[in-house]
């Protein structure tokens, strides 16, 4: 259905109108995101892929302007994205586990950055969620994110070398699964 509202929004450009360049291309990327799913296989990540690239052409659609044609065939577009995002949508139970991984990451996070900040000579409070314990939450994560569709570098890192986790390392997995659950 989306290839549709595509050939519609692109029947709605004018292709000499230089202010359209923009939307133009914003919707050549939402066309290639598009044929991608339908290529390769609809999952959760290709359908983040598609509303990421539909959000760039509203963007350029409210920049430039654009023919009430245009305006039709994105809410159809956006119709579209919503049922796809409804069908491919990860399980409750992966983002429970994901928030409560990020919550401990977190927790871990800010004992360290605490940590530094001790009277000198006292000793270093162990910090709560031991790396192994993160990576045993991490390794369901990383398959299941994985069957989804996502590739999740900061996570497989924590998962491969648990003992090179830092504070910095822990907010970038926090990030990396925030834009996965769109958090």
């Amino acid at each position: 259905m989306m290839e549709a509202a595509l050939f519609q929004l692109r029947a709605a450009l004018d292709d000499d109108d230089p202010q359209a360049l923009p939307i133009r291309l914003s919707a050549g990327v939402l066309g290639n995101a598009v044929a991608a799913a339908k290529e390769h296989g609809l999952n959760t990540a290709r359908v983040n892929d598609i509303e990421f690239a539909l959000n760039d052409l509203v963007a350029a659609i409210d920049d430039g302007g654009a023919p009430d044609a245009v305006f039709t065939a994105v809410a159809l577009l956006q119709n579209d994205a919503a049922a796809l995002r409804a069908a491919t949508a990860l399980p409750a139970e992966i983002i429970a586990a994901i928030r409560e991984l990020q919550a401990k990451l977190r927790t871990r996070a800010k004992a360290m950055e605490r940590s530094q900040y001790r009277a000198e000579g006292t000793e270093v409070a162990p910090l709560p969620h031991p790396a192994e314990e993160l990576r045993e939450a991490a390794i369901p994560l990383v398959r299941q994110l994985a069957a989804a569709g996502f590739d999740t570098p900061s996570l497989d890192s924590l998962v491969t070398e648990p003992e090179s986790l830092r504070y910095h390392t822990m907010n970038e997995i926090v990030d990396e699964l925030d834009v996965i659950v769109g958090g």
